[in-house]
């Protein structure tokens, strides 16, 4: 499983998965990749501080849950789940 994986996933589905660990950190992925892969300016003129996100790769490999969002509402997976999830989804397209 690979972040363009995801995205793909994401893409298709029309829906954001947002995963992660929370001993590692979460982040944000929808069908255009990672979102939020900038500092955010605002929060630099509120706190005088810039939060970085994690290295997305190493987020996915250590990822246990994984949050997906949709027009229909949000539901968490574990990673067994997901992955087949991600598995079904390949044989729906022909992967």
């Amino acid at each position: 499983m690979t972040i363009e994986d995801v995205a793909d996933y994401c893409e298709l589905m029309d829906c954001a998965v947002s995963l992660g660990n929370p001993d590692i950190g979460f982040v944000a992925v929808d069908g255009r990749g990672v979102r939020g892969k900038f500092n955010n300016y605002r929060r630099f003129l509120q706190l005088n501080e810039l939060a970085s996100l994690p290295d997305p790769v190493k987020v996915l490999e250590g990822a246990t849950v994984f949050r997906i969002e949709d027009d229909d509402g949000t539901r968490t997976l574990d990673r067994v789940e997901f992955d087949r999830e991600l598995r079904r989804f390949r044989q729906l397209i022909g992967v």
